[in-house]
């Protein structure tokens, strides 16, 4: 009985060392496998995005400089400083408003006599155009409709020879 129990574990510890053996085997297999087709494949999506297909969802129409030039010349546009606070001299295009995103319901309220929802409005700002949007979305929201963002700020603004004004950090 003993020899019989003897041979009996002998056989299972058989069975386990080939089992664990062929299990490492089988996972090797597979791992070999995975890291040959993974440098193979094409990749599906880039690391970076392509900013070319991608289309920024703004909350007002873009409008060019030359446009812009245009409709200042004509005086049917307000146009809006969205650029925040500086301290000191800064250029500004003349007789702008200036509604920050940081103090927009303060801004908005100091011009509330001068503003109406039917008035036609150009943003400007730095050239980012996110805050700008920002605040074109928060115009929307108090129902200003006519809003348009000039494209490339105050910088495409200067390029375009347009006429600019100094302003000091504590005017408004």
């Amino acid at each position: 009985m003993r020899l019989e129990s003897t041979v009996r574990s002998a056989l299972a510890e058989f069975k386990w060392s080939v089992s664990l053996r062929e299990a490492g085997l089988v996972l090797l297999v597979a791992v070999a496998v995975t890291t040959v087709s993974w440098f193979l494949r094409d990749d599906g999506l880039p690391l970076a995005a392509d900013p070319m297909g991608y289309e920024l969802e703004l909350a007002a129409p873009l409008t060019s400089t030359e446009k812009a030039l245009a409709l200042y010349d004509e005086g049917e546009y307000h146009f809006v400083d969205t650029r925040p606070v500086t301290n000191g001299d800064f250029q500004t295009i003349p007789g702008a408003f200036f509604i920050r995103e940081a103090s927009f319901d303060d801004d908005l309220l100091e011009y509330f006599d001068f503003m109406t929802t039917e008035d036609h409005f150009i943003l400007f700002g730095d050239g980012e155009l996110f805050p700008v949007s920002n605040i074109a979305a928060r115009m929307k929201d108090r129902d200003y409709r006519n809003l348009l963002i000039l494209k490339g700020g105050l910088d495409a603004w200067l390029m375009a020879g347009g006429e600019i004004s100094r302003r000091n950090g504590g005017e408004s």
